[in-house]
């Protein structure tokens, strides 16, 4: 019976911290957009006060979205192609892809297999993840061109295409209107 206990207990334990770790809060839409520095895994360097903001630099300025992802993340492999393929429908909104935690090369071998072509930010030590509270993976955050959070959400299902799409269309002008 003290075993059936410790067992029960454990599991309660579990779900606890599971159901914890998903349901911190995030971000706020219309709040300020935390500022934010990355390299990027090709080269050079990312600040988000070129591309939003009032001093973003006029040929970069407008929306930007944000994919938090592992190289591990399943739902991470179903998101980010649905992220290409909106790039393409809106060349105007700058894309991102932000790994969080995991070392150059295996991101650049990752990025390489799976053929993606859209930017990535490399947050190395977690910086950028945790201004953007993206304990899960995918994490997508969108942000409008004065630098404000316009969507925000957590893991990824189908059904959240057609809510990302609302919200690009809301701020951008598609390239086949």
């Amino acid at each position: 019976m003290r075993k059936f206990f410790v067992i029960i207990l454990s599991l309660i334990t579990v779900v606890l911290a599971d159901s914890t770790l998903t349901s911190q809060p995030g971000l706020t839409i219309g709040e300020e957009a935390p500022g934010c520095y990355a390299p990027l895994l090709k080269s050079g360097d990312f600040f988000l006060g070129r591309y939003v903001g009032p001093k973003a630099r006029s040929h970069l300025k407008g929306p930007v979205l944000f994919s938090f992802f592992t190289t591990s993340c399943i739902p991470c492999r179903k998101e980010i192609p649905y992220i290409h393929i909106i790039k393409e429908e809106y060349p105007d909104v700058s894309m991102f892809l932000v790994n969080v935690g995991e070392d150059k090369q295996k991101v650049s071998a990752f990025i390489k297999a799976k053929g993606y072509t859209l930017p990535v930010l490399l947050d190395r030590y977690g910086k950028i993840s945790e201004k953007y509270k993206a304990q899960v993976t995918p994490t997508l955050v969108i942000i409008d061109e004065n630098g404000k959070i316009d969507f925000y959400k957590q893991g990824y299902k189908e059904t959240d295409n057609e809510m990302i799409k609302q919200s690009i269309e809301r701020l951008s002008h598609p390239k086949n209107p």
